[in-house]
C-alpha cells in the first residue's frame, strides 16, 4: 500500500520540514503546493491519499474544502487545531485530525502575558513614552483576580494552569460539568450571562463553527464589568467585531488582547487599528520559531501510525 502512497503537503513554505520528512519516509512520495492552482493541479496529477494541511493566505479555503473532499484522499492531517479553514466536515468522507495540544502551551504563556500587560497598563506606560509623560499608574495583583475561561481544551486548560500560578481564581466554561483540577469552578455554557458581571478577565477558547459564530456579542459585553478585560485568541468570527469595537470605544469594557479577527489581516480601514486599549498580534500568538516542524513531527508520528494500520492521534471526525 505504502509504496503508491502519495502525500501533498498544502502549505506555502514546506522547505523547513520536507526533506526531513521524505528521508524519513523513503517508500512515500511527497509533493507540495502552495497555491490554489499548485493545489488544483496536483490534487488532478498526483491523486494524494494524504494531505497536510496549514492555513496560509495564500490558500483558499475553498479550495483546500475541495482537496478534502476529493474521493482519493484518506486522511488529512490539520497543521494546527483549528480546521473551519476546511469548510462543512459534515460530508468528507476521509479521516481528519488535527495537532491539538502541540502548540498549548505557547498559545497559553502569551495569553497570561497578554493579562499581566493588561493588568499593569504596560501599554498605557507605552503611550505616556510616545507622549514623554512621566506619570504613575495604579495597578492590582493579579492574584485573586477572577478569570472567566468559556472553553476547555488543551489551550484553556493550559491558561488555567498559569492564572492559577498567579494566584488567580479560574472559573471554567465547559459543555458538561467534569472534572477539570486546573480550575477552580466548572459551569456550563447557559451560566456565562450570570458570570460575566463578576469576571475580570474573560478568555476565549472555542473552536468555531456555525453554533459559535457571532457567540460574544453586544448582550454578552453589556454584562461584563467596566474594568474587565477581554481576550481572543481562539477564532475571529466567534465574537460580533463590530460590537467588540463599541464596547472598547465606549468604556463598557477596559481593554482586550486580540490575535484573531473578523478578516485577516486586518483592513486598513478597521477601527481596531484607532483603539488605544487593545493590544493586537496577528493571528501568531502560538508561533514559536518552530512551530512548523512541530507541526510536521506531530504529523510524522501519525503518518508512522496510518501506515503501520494504528489508531490515529486526535481523530476530529
Amino acid at each position: 500500500m505504502t509504496e503508491n502512497t502519495n502525500v501533498l503537503i498544502i502549505h506555502h513554505e514546506p522547505e523547513r520540514y520536507f526533506e526531513t520528512l521524505c528521508k524519513r519516509f523513503p517508500q512515500l512520495h511527497f509533493y507540495s503546493a502552495g497555491s490554489d492552482a499548485e493545489v488544483m493541479q496536483l490534487m488532478t496529477d498526483v491523486q494524494p491519499q494524504v494531505l497536510l494541511s496549514f492555513r496560509c493566505d495564500s490558500i483558499s479555503s475553498a479550495t483546500q474544502s475541495l482537496a478534502v473532499g476529493n474521493p482519493c484522499v484518506k486522511w488529512v492531517q490539520v497543521a494546527g487545531a483549528g480546521y473551519d479553514h476546511l469548510g462543512e466536515l459534515d460530508n468528507v468522507a476521509c479521516r481528519v485530525t488535527n495537532c491539538a495540544g502541540v502548540l498549548s502551551r505557547f498559545q497559553a504563556e502569551t495569553v497570561i502575558g497578554a493579562m499581566i500587560n493588561l493588568n499593569f497598563g504596560f501599554f498605557r506606560y507605552q503611550l505616556q513614552q510616545q507622549k514623554k509623560q512621566y506619570l504613575k499608574l495604579p495597578w492590582r495583583s493579579l492574584e485573586g483576580q477572577k478569570l472567566l475561561l468559556i472553553g476547555m481544551g488543551h489551550i484553556g486548560r493550559a491558561v488555567a494552569v498559569n492564572a492559577r500560578h498567579f494566584g488567580m481564581h479560574v472559573t471554567a466554561i465547559r459543555s458538561r460539568i467534569q472534572e477539570s483540577p486546573e480550575a477552580d469552578v466548572v459551569c456550563t455554557p447557559d451560566q456565562v450571562p450570570d458570570l460575566l458581571p463578576d469576571a475580570d478577565f474573560v478568555s476565549l477558547h472555542l473552536p468555531y463553527n456555525t453554533t459559535t459564530h457571532h457567540y460574544f456579542d453586544a448582550k454578552m459585553f453589556r454584562a461584563m464589568k467596566q474594568s474587565a478585560y477581554f481576550v481572543n485568541s481562539a477564532r475571529g468570527n466567534i465574537v460580533n467585531e463590530d460590537a467588540l469595537v463599541s464596547a472598547l470605544q465606549n468604556g463598557e469594557i477596559a481593554g482586550a488582547y486580540l490575535d484573531v479577527f473578523r478578516e485577516e489581516p486586518i483592513p486598513q480601514s478597521s477601527q481596531l487599528w484607532q483603539l488605544n486599549n487593545a493590544l493586537i498580534s496577528p493571528h501568531y500568538c502560538d508561533s514559536v520559531a518552530d512551530w512548523r516542524e512541530r507541526f510536521a513531527a506531530f504529523f510524522a508520528d501519525n503518518l508512522g501510525r496510518w501506515i503501520g494500520g494504528d489508531e490515529l492521534y486526535n481523530l476530529v471526525t
